[in-house]
């Protein structure tokens, strides 16, 4: 969802009945306000992109934090219920890249995967501002609880 003005990107949760046929009357809306929106310098204007993986009972969502090219960059919350999430880190879990990198201009658009016991995190990248898009995965190794980019 956005601000009224239309400016601030955020996120927001509706569920619907899995025993219905998901047609716009079955969906509400589950809580008041949006469950993350941005508050770090990093994020701008914009959280999007959700991608939410259960482990060990709680809800890992990685989530793009920027518009597109500002850079953006991919940060991480957690969830107990799905309403309610807490942020990981004030620094972004996997940052664009430095200059010269294939990912300078952005590393999001984040796509989380667990494959047996191995946890993947694709998202896109470019280094030309948008005029190119690659596409890449990483793995995610799991410590006390928590998702790391090393093993």
């Amino acid at each position: 969802t956005r601000d009224p003005k239309m400016e601030i990107q955020m996120l927001g949760v509706a569920g619907a009945p899995l025993n219905s046929d998901f047609s716009r009357p079955q969906w509400r809306q589950l809580c008041d306000g949006p469950i993350l929106k941005p508050e770090l310098a990093r994020e701008r204007k914009c959280i999007e992109a959700p991608t939410v993986l259960r482990r060990d009972g709680r809800l890992f969502m990685f989530y793009a934090g920027a518009y597109n090219l500002e850079p953006q960059q991919i940060g991480v919350a957690v969830s107990d219920d799905g309403l309610v999430w807490q942020r990981l880190c004030d620094q972004p879990f996997l940052p664009n890249g430095k200059p010269g990198d294939w990912n300078s201009s952005e590393s999001g658009h984040p796509g989380v995967f667990q494959d047996g016991d191995r946890t993947w995190l694709f998202f896109q990248g470019n280094c030309d501002k948008g005029n190119t898009w690659l596409l890449s995965k990483t793995e995610v190794f799991w410590k006390a609880g928590k998702p790391s980019l090393t093993p």
